[in-house]
């Protein structure tokens, strides 16, 4: 069987699915008990960034060791939650990756904890739609080097990297491959080259990428 050497890797938060109403509820557990909260819009702001930008952010009148302790407990309350519970799937995402993994090397790149990409793959039992993913959490790298850490452990030769923030883009171009704007999602990318309006559409526009 020939192996597939075109791959669509994509970012989970805003791309995949959305659980920033999960991840709120779980933050606010450990925060309220110390007087704190995180609003929804405060919450919008943070995803997709590092767990150490994550904590730059929102505590900021923290010294930093209390600052990333704390990031680090509300991170850590949210796979329990989420393994067992799962949050929102984009629409039409599942049978879309089915379709796409008869044709593509699929992975998965984050700048989540390990813990919850393994809650994603468990809640709705998408595992076995990826090839490969790999996490800031895991490696401490940001998502320019994972993205080109798994392009290299898998010796792809032709990618496209899926998402909807412009740290997105920058990291796709950092790798060095062409960035598809999920238009879906949380961010607000004008000047992205190539789009998305649904998670549908991605067949018909990854193929105009991998092809044009």
């Amino acid at each position: 069987m020939k192996m597939k050497r075109d791959a669509i890797l994509f970012d989970l938060d805003g791309t995949l699915w959305d659980s920033s109403h999960e991840v709120l509820l779980c933050w606010n557990r450990v925060l309220k008990p110390l007087g704190r909260t995180i609003t929804e819009a405060e919450m919008s702001r943070l995803m997709g960034l590092t767990p150490r930008e994550i904590g730059d952010v929102q505590f900021p009148d923290l010294p930093p060791k209390e600052r990333y302790a704390l990031t680090d407990c509300c991170l850590s309350s949210e796979p329990p939650y989420l393994y067992e519970r799962g949050a929102q799937l984009y629409p039409k995402v599942r049978e879309t990756l089915v379709r796409l993994k008869k044709r593509y090397f699929l992975g998965l790149v984050s700048n989540c904890t390990e813990d919850y990409a393994q809650a994603f793959f468990h809640a709705h039992g998408l595992s076995s739609l990826f090839d490969d993913y790999e996490t800031a959490g895991r490696t401490g790298l940001d998502k320019g080097r994972n993205i080109t850490m798994l392009l290299q452990r898998h010796r792809i030769e032709r990618a496209v990297y899926v998402g909807d923030t412009g740290k997105d883009m920058s990291a796709a171009q950092a790798a060095k491959i062409p960035f598809v704007y999920a238009g879906w999602g949380f961010g607000d990318v004008k000047d992205a080259r190539s789009m998305a309006n649904s998670f549908s559409e991605l067949e018909s526009t990854i193929s105009s990428v991998m092809d044009g």
